[in-house]
């Protein structure tokens, strides 16, 4: 992609990002940009008024694969949900799912529902999922981060995820902060890097600064 600021004699070339996991570069910019949306809605919800909690929940102790465990859970929490939501009405949520070191499908939770750990040790295991469960509370939204970059870590380090598996699931109304327009009308150049190395040679050539890096506040970083 290509932006040109005319008064100042700059061009920017970058490559944008591929919106994968699998890609360990834009894999950690994703993540980061998770961590810091996280922490921003935490820290709305609790100045919202809203308590926030942390839960985990596990899979049922038959379960010992990560396909095994994203196939059970996928049938297991629309009914842990449903339940969930007529104990809290208007729940916010966002999550990551994890595989432990044995291999073990886990999913961690940050939420606007303040159930106590007997309640997911209770209606858990009735909806496919494992007994062993926790909810403790969060104070800040800087915690909410923290926890997101924990397990998106991991998320990110084991790749034998499932087709079509989301590594961060919100629910629709976390809060987002708004997004900035930009000051650039970007040009695709396609994959061709001989075209790209023309365009930049010619720009030195006539005087211009060649940069890739955009002077704009990364909010991922």
């Amino acid at each position: 992609m290509k932006a040109v600021n005319v008064e100042q004699k700059t061009v920017y070339f970058i490559h944008p990002d591929c919106k994968t996991w699998a890609c360990p570069y834009c894999g950690a910019r994703r993540a980061r940009l998770w961590r810091y949306l996280a922490a921003f809605g935490g820290d709305t919800l609790l100045d919202a008024g809203h308590e926030l909690a942390f839960v985990t929940l596990t899979s049922h102790r038959f379960i010992k694969t990560p396909l095994a465990g994203v196939l059970v859970w996928r049938k297991a929490w629309p009914k842990l949900s449903a339940r969930w939501r007529r104990k809290s009405p208007g729940v916010q949520y966002l999550y990551v799912g994890e595989v432990s070191k044995l291999g073990r499908f886990h999913v961690h939770i940050i939420t606007t529902a303040t159930l106590p750990t007997r309640w997911y040790k209770d209606n858990a295991p009735e909806t496919g999922l494992g007994y062993i469960a926790k909810a403790i509370p969060i104070e800040t939204g800087l915690e909410c981060g923290n926890y997101i970059t924990k397990y998106l870590t991991k998320a990110i380090a084991h790749g034998g995820w499932p087709k079509y598996w989301r590594r961060v699931n919100v629910s629709r109304k976390w809060p987002k902060p708004e997004e900035l327009p930009t000051p650039y009308d970007w040009t695709s150049l396609g994959p061709h890097q001989g075209r790209v190395k023309g365009e930049i040679a010619s720009y030195e050539y006539h005087g211009w600064t060649v940069s890739a890096l955009l002077p704009e506040l990364n909010i991922s970083q």
